[in-house]
């Protein structure tokens, strides 16, 4: 008798780390099943097609629903429909984000990204917390998060006596804002929840993504940026259990950030 699939939701899976993630866990010989949410469906449904297509096989392991996380019946609807569906989630992967707000207006470019990499990654945990606590193992809860939300990472990179020069989008403060927020949610997920469910944040380092936007310079950070399947990777070691000494910290690829 086969055993039942790992029920795992991300949310912003039609591109960047969310999409590199649910190809990793799709293909993995672990029995993943993966729900692909985002804001758009078409996206959704767009960017699962080109994974099935390339990989003949994981259509049993995926699925597509609308999600936004800064809407909350339309997060309502999500955890009904997955609860219905499925009953549970093993894991829950805050993934959804922006990051390079176009507007001269600082209070703009900080409620936009506050609302969706801060308010609504913890509402969308808050939501489905009891889905996980069905979970029959021990389930993950994981903030997708970056090392420009640590504090000592930062403010090493910024007064250290030779300042490192590293690429950016103008403006960066709102966004290195709500990830330090996003950490001290993942935080208190941990102090809270942390004997039912095992929380981590996770920086999945300088990848291609439409976060910085959508001209191939900014997607590809000026032709430096990595590979987002690595960031998949990271995640599949985490729920593997392979990062578990790890459990409640800021973790990326090759060890863990100060908060």
């Amino acid at each position: 008798m086969s055993q039942s699939p790992r029920v795992v939701l991300i949310t912003g899976a039609n591109s960047g780390v969310g999409l590199a993630t649910t190809q990793v866990l799709a293909t993995a010989a672990d029995n993943f099943h993966v729900i692909m949410t985002g804001r758009s469906l078409e996206k959704v449904l767009a960017a699962k097609n080109d994974i099935e297509s390339s990989n003949p096989g994981t259509a049993s392991h995926l699925s597509a629903i609308q999600l936004d996380v800064t809407d909350s019946s339309s997060v309502e609807a999500a955890v009904e429909y997955v609860s219905q569906r499925w009953g549970h989630l093993d894991a829950l992967i805050n993934n959804a984000a922006v990051g390079n707000v176009q507007s001269p207006d600082i209070r703009v470019r900080l409620q936009t990204c506050l609302e969706t990499n801060v308010t609504g990654a913890a509402a969308v945990a808050d939501k489905f917390r009891p889905l996980l606590l069905r979970s029959s193992s021990k389930p993950y809860s994981i903030f997708v998060s970056s090392g420009a939300g640590s504090f000592s990472r930062t403010s090493a990179r910024l007064f250290a006596p030779n300042p490192m020069n590293f690429p950016s989008p103008p403006n960066p403060t709102a966004y290195h804002a709500s990830k330090a927020a996003l950490n001290m949610v993942a935080l208190f997920e941990h102090a809270d929840h942390g004997n039912e469910i095992k929380v981590f944040a996770m920086s999945p380092g300088f990848v291609e993504s439409n976060l910085r936007g959508t001209t191939e310079e900014l997607r590809s950070g000026w032709g430096l940026a990595g590979d987002p399947m690595t960031a998949g990777e990271t995640l599949l070691t985490i729920l593997r259990g392979e990062r578990d000494a790890d459990v409640g910290r800021l973790v990326h690829k090759d060890g863990v950030y100060d908060w």
